[in-house]
């Protein structure tokens, strides 16, 4: 009795791991698609309202729901800091220490738009606030593109995982 729920405990645990895997996949649709939806609040504020740089990420931290809102929170308070640091690592500073499921690529392009804000003029913050949330939303579809395919190889490699360790280990 003891080694079928033994057996059962393990085939479950390898299941679990390929579902953590789709959930990393799926978030990772959902927080592009947040930080797509809180750089056109950004652009918003800083193009038509022209809003100081800390009110403008406030704004976008409203527009965006989960990490993605935090993400922008975090700059906002970062931004409105007596430090004198410069935004450029203000913003990278949160990207890392953010709760975002982000790939390199999808760094590396908030990156790129981090050292354009609050250092130029409006035209060319919403110009780059433009290209940035075009590329995340072409990111997110790839992304998507990638969880539909690789969600269920996941979810079927954790079950076959775990029935050819119950094999070996009985």
């Amino acid at each position: 009795m003891t080694r079928l729920l033994g057996a059962a405990l393990v085939v479950a645990g390898c299941v679990s791991l390929g579902l953590c895997a789709v959930a990393w996949l799926d978030g990772r649709v959902r927080d592009l698609g947040e930080l797509a939806a809180g750089l056109d609040a950004l652009q918003r504020e800083l193009g038509w309202r022209l809003s100081p740089l800390p009110q403008a990420l406030e704004g976008a931290a409203r527009a965006a729901r989960g990490p993605a809102a935090d993400f922008f929170a975090l700059c906002a308070r970062r931004a409105r800091s007596p430090e004198g640091q410069a935004f450029q690592e203000t913003w990278r500073e949160a990207l890392n220490a953010s709760s975002l499921r982000l790939r390199g690529e999808d760094k590396a392009l908030l990156e790129r738009l981090g050292g354009v804000l609050g250092r130029y003029d409006g035209d060319s913050q919403r110009l780059a606030l433009e290209d940035a949330a075009a590329g995340l939303r072409t990111l997110q579809g790839a992304a998507a593109d990638e969880r539909s395919r690789l969600g269920r190889v996941y979810g079927v490699l954790g079950a076959a995982a775990g029935l050819l360790a119950v094999i070996l280990l009985l």
